[in-house]
């Protein structure tokens, strides 16, 4: 599917179902605008703040939240249809390419900004694997959020293949800011699994500058694997921790040896009164002597519980 739409006020309409007569709607209108939904709102995922609701049901004229309520009840239980008009930041292009390895697949997406800097989506290196770049948020009130997922693999950034995180950043954020657009190949898993480390790129491509510390096999270039906990680890509970945080563990291990060069907290004054050592009276307090009635039944054993 490719679309070369440059409009950023998209028509919209959504249609959901609800099955009980009591709903949460917990949307503000204001002049016919969603100005907040809830977290808790039915209709979260729905509709986003600034969308301007056109009708529900086929009927006009929604100006208030009172108005959005009574026309959205008035048809429940059962099929709300809500149109509305949406002025989305981010307009996209999706190109579907063949996949690389199996239970993939492979897109190419063209993204097109109104104004640069906020582009919604933000990026990290994975944990097992530093060279391979994922997607781990999308913000949700953009378009962007229906082609783009959590968990995705960025492989290139305007056909630069990524190795690294802060080089895809740059990337990212000088095309969109220069140019209001920029280019994606995205990689997503098929199935319920995660997608692993990404494979070397090939060949002769042009590829992102690598992190420190990283060496290069053959044409593609690879970091070192990490190295296994020493001594006796437990396999249930160490993990290995990224290489910058074991080196701030390595280089502060021993600040508990070095006197602190901070003020204290607690500010001595001139004239300090002599401490009090804690005392406990000579003579302890009388017991006091609980009076009860005796039952007439013999007091038995409880029986021990199976299993006790």
């Amino acid at each position: 599917m490719t679309t070369n739409n440059t409009n950023f006020h998209v028509k919209g309409k959504e249609e959901v179902q609800f099955d009980r007569k009591n709903v949460v709607v917990a949307c503000d209108v204001v002049n016919g605008k969603i100005t907040y939904v809830d977290v808790s709102s039915q209709l979260m995922g729905v509709l986003f703040a600034g969308d301007e609701i056109l009708n529900v049901n086929g009927e006009g004229n929604i100006k208030t939240t009172a108005d959005f309520i009574r026309a959205i009840s008035a048809k429940l239980p059962g099929k709300v249809t809500i149109e509305f008009m949406r002025d989305d930041h981010c307009l996209v292009s999706e190109k579907v390419l063949p996949p690389r390895r199996p239970n993939t697949q492979m897109t190419e997406l063209t993204l097109t900004y109104r104004g640069g800097a906020a582009t919604g989506i933000i990026i990290h290196r994975m944990a097992i694997d530093p060279k391979t770049v994922t997607i781990a948020m999308v913000q949700s009130a953009s378009n962007a959020c229906h082609y783009v997922k959590d968990g995705d693999v960025l492989v290139k950034v305007n056909d630069i293949y990524v190795l690294d995180r802060d080089a895809a950043r740059k990337l990212f954020y000088a095309s969109v800011n220069n140019t209001k657009t920029v280019r994606l190949t995205l990689e997503r898993s098929t199935t319920t699994d995660p997608l692993g480390p990404a494979p070397p790129p090939p060949d002769g491509v042009q590829t992102t500058t690598v992190t420190a510390g990283a060496k290069k096999t053959g044409s593609s270039l690879m970091l070192p694997p990490p190295k296994p906990p020493q001594g006796k680890a437990n396999k249930q509970f160490d993990v290995l921790l990224p290489p910058d945080v074991l080196e701030i563990m390595k280089v502060n291990k021993d600040f508990y040896k070095r006197m602190c060069k901070n003020p204290p907290c607690i500010i001595k004054t001139g004239n300090q009164a002599p401490p009090v050592p804690a005392t406990l009276p000579s003579d302890p307090a009388p017991e006091v002597r609980i009076p009860y009635i005796q039952s007439p039944k013999p007091l038995k054993m409880t029986p021990k519980r199976v299993g006790s």
